[in-house]
C-alpha cells in the first residue's frame, strides 16, 4: 500500500524535473542567440580611436599627429602608398605602425608590430604572445572566428587568431608562422581593394 501511494508522486517528480529541464534549456539558447546578435560588426573596428573602414591617408596622418608619440618614417612622408610610424611615447609595447593605401589614398591594410617584450605589461617574465594580443581583441570584438594552429620546421607550434567578415580580416599572428617570430596584428579591409582597374 505505501508502495502504491509513493509511485504517483515519483512520477509526477520526475515529469515536473523534466519540464524544468526543458525551461532551462530554452533559456540558455535563448542566451546563446543573444550573444550572437551582439557580436561587434567587424566593419566598426577601430584603431586607436580612428575607425578604419573610410580611412584615408590624410585623416590617419592627422589622427596620429593628434595623438602624439609617434616618429613618421622619413622615407615614407612624401609617399602615398605606404605610411610607417615608429613610437616612442605612445603603444610603447610596438615597434611600429605601417599604413598601406590604394591610389585613391584609402587605408588597404595596417600592421602593428609588437616588440618581444611589452613595455606595459608589468610583472610577466615572459615574452609576448599571441593569446596575450589576441585576448584585447576579444575584449573589443568577440570571439575570433577561426583560430589555427601554426609552427614548422621542428619549431614549438602556436596558436594564431582570425576574426573576419565580408568586409575586413584581423589576424593576430607571429612574422614566419613560426613561434620565435614577432607578434604582428593585420588588419585588411576587403572592400579597397589595393589596385582598382
Amino acid at each position: 500500500m505505501v508502495l502504491k501511494l509513493q509511485q504517483p508522486f515519483y512520477l509526477l517528480f520526475k515529469r515536473v524535473f523534466f519540464i524544468l529541464l526543458l525551461i532551462s534549456s530554452f533559456n540558455i539558447h535563448a542566451e546563446d542567440n543573444a550573444e550572437t546578435n551582439n557580436q561587434v560588426n567587424l566593419i566598426d573596428a577601430k584603431f586607436l580611436g580612428l575607425k578604419l573602414s573610410g580611412a584615408n591617408i590624410n585623416s590617419v596622418r592627422a589622427h596620429l599627429w593628434d595623438i602624439g608619440g609617434f616618429s613618421q618614417a622619413r622615407t615614407t612622408v612624401r609617399q602615398r602608398n605606404v605610411d610607417k610610424f615608429f613610437t616612442w611615447s605612445s603603444i610603447r609595447d610596438s615597434y611600429h605602425v605601417t599604413f598601406n593605401y590604394n591610389h585613391n589614398g584609402e587605408v588597404v591594410s595596417l600592421i602593428r608590430l609588437y616588440r618581444p617584450y611589452s613595455t606595459l605589461q608589468t610583472n610577466k617574465h615572459t615574452p609576448i604572445s599571441t593569446e596575450d594580443v589576441a585576448l584585447e581583441l576579444i575584449n573589443e570584438l568577440g570571439q575570433p572566428t577561426l583560430i589555427e594552429r601554426k609552427g614548422w620546421g621542428g619549431t614549438p607550434s602556436y596558436p594564431s587568431y582570425i576574426w573576419q567578415d565580408e568586409a575586413i580580416r584581423i589576424t593576430v599572428d607571429r612574422e614566419g608562422s613560426e613561434m620565435f617570430g614577432n607578434v604582428f596584428v593585420k588588419y585588411e579591409l576587403k572592400n579597397n581593394p589595393r589596385y582598382k582597374s
